[in-house]
């Protein structure tokens, strides 16, 4: 993601006769600004009235200024509060990007910009995003823990036991030369692993034991002609399924197959996902051509993932109306070709060498929890990327726990501890996804933290 340049968005629009809000943030934030106020504004004075100067007339405005690092952002930040009016609107963001270095901001990218300043994480990030989105007391309360920090401190928690846990484990394989250092039993280390699998239990409550969604869901390729919906349907097959051509119009049927999911939703979501790659939306030449792309229409209102392909990262193609349950994700394909637009597209891959299609279809899995309804203990949706984290930790401990030995041993054997000690590794990198990565560092350091070596 770029950080060098200004972006500008409307970020609340209000209802008629009301205030709309737009964002700028960036080195230029206050340079585009000032020429279209008719009283400069000051870096000193944070809010003020202004009089916006538009085609000649001067307009009432709000101007605040938020300098760096004290922003949102962490950027230089500037929001102009206007009367609500599309068309004025829109006039104001057409003049502020006529500015070199000056664009139209992507989806999430003032938070996006926030979390790579360091001035969120990612759950406080998620935060935001579930803020917005939430219609309850309890959605509301739920999103204001990622926002405020309760969640990833919950997190950081069960990460530090697992981290304790496996630095103790580490410790007596160092140290099995010496008998009178035990570093823990297989008692205690049972004991403790089987609190820690029951509250990861109780935060997975709702996922695992939801009532499955009745039928597969479906997750649609859609685009415009030769925007390579056809190689990326392959590509996330792993197999040569669907008619690759440089003619455009090629794909006239849908092809529906199952997509797989290696593991990736095992424990959690594990309801299958059909993969359906469409005719590309666009001017229909001939009778046939309509007739494709209203079957690839009727196939997007009835989708539960719409997979927006698009070569130059615009997404400015009008999308046919979907269901508000449905998730849509917005994908860069042939990221192997120059692309000068500028845009911020949610995400880029290549289906000719792979590139990030793992992680595509981590969020091609995630779409799907979503689209579900997947919901934790309190009656809130759970994010699918903790869900996922989670689970995956929750099943790395129970086979390091079936790894101890039993009552009758007083300390762990050779091999059990390097066993024991790998699922556990495996249990810190899933909870690192979403309290934060762990370096073997941490793990060294709480070794001496924890257990006294001192001979």
């Amino acid at each position: 993601m770029r950080l060098d340049d200004t972006i500008v968005a409307a970020a609340a629009r209000g209802v008629p006769g009301g205030r709309t809000m737009i964002r700028l943030s960036g080195l230029d934030a206050i340079a585009v600004v000032h020429p279209m106020l008719a009283t400069a504004p000051s870096r000193t004075r944070h809010i003020g009235v202004q009089r916006l100067v538009l085609s000649g007339a001067h307009l009432p405005c709000v101007c605040a200024y938020f300098p760096a690092p004290a922003s949102y952002t962490g950027e230089d930040v500037v929001e102009l509060q206007l009367p609500t009016n599309a068309t004025l609107v829109e006039r104001v963001l057409a003049q502020l990007t006529q500015h070199d270095g000056v664009r139209l901001a992507g989806p999430g990218e003032f938070t996006a910009r926030a979390f790579l300043h360091d001035k969120l994480d990612a759950e406080q990030a998620e935060g935001v995003a579930a803020m917005i989105a939430a219609r309850t007391a309890n959605e509301h309360a739920a999103a204001r823990d990622l926002l405020d920090g309760c969640t990833g401190a919950h997190y950081r928690t069960l990460l530090d036991e697992a981290i304790e846990l496996l630095a103790l484990v580490e410790a007596g394989i160092d140290f099995s030369d010496q008998e009178d250092v035990v570093a823990i039993s297989p008692q205690n280390l049972s004991l403790r692993l089987e609190v820690l699998i029951s509250t990861l239990d109780a935060l997975l409550i709702g996922t695992s034991g939801r009532e499955a969604p009745s039928e597969r869901l479906r997750a649609v390729l859609v685009g415009p002609p030769n925007a390579g919906k056809s190689t990326l349907f392959n590509a996330l097959l792993g197999r040569e399924r669907a008619v690759v051509s440089d003619v455009a119009g090629t794909t006239r049927d849908a092809l529906v197959e199952p997509l797989p999911l290696d593991g990736l939703a095992s424990g959690w979501f594990d309801v299958g996902i059909d993969l359906v790659d469409l005719a590309g939306l666009g001017d229909a030449s001939s009778a046939l051509d309509r007739a494709a792309q209203q079957l690839a229409r009727e196939h997007v209102v009835r989708a539960s993932i719409v997979i927006q392909c698009d070569p130059a990262g615009q997404f400015d193609q009008h999308l046919p109306i979907v269901r508000d349950e449905t998730v849509t994700l917005r994908v860069r394909t042939k990221a192997d070709l120059p692309n000068d637009s500028g845009a911020e597209p949610m995400m880029a891959v290549c289906a000719l060498d792979g590139w990030h299609l793992e992680a595509l279809r981590k969020a091609i899995v995630d779409a799907a929890a979503t689209a579900s309804g997947i919901i934790s203990p309190d009656g809130v949706p759970l994010p699918a990327r903790h869900a996922r984290a989670l689970a995956a930790a929750r099943e790395a401990l129970n086979c390091a726990l079936l790894s101890t030995p039993g009552q009758g041993e007083n300390m762990l054997h050779m091999q059990d501890a390097a066993i024991t000690a790998h699922w556990l590794r495996n249990a810190v990198d899933a909870l690192g996804e979403i309290a934060g990565r762990i370096s073997p560092d941490d793990v060294l350091g709480r070794i001496f933290a924890t257990f006294c070596i001192g001979k």
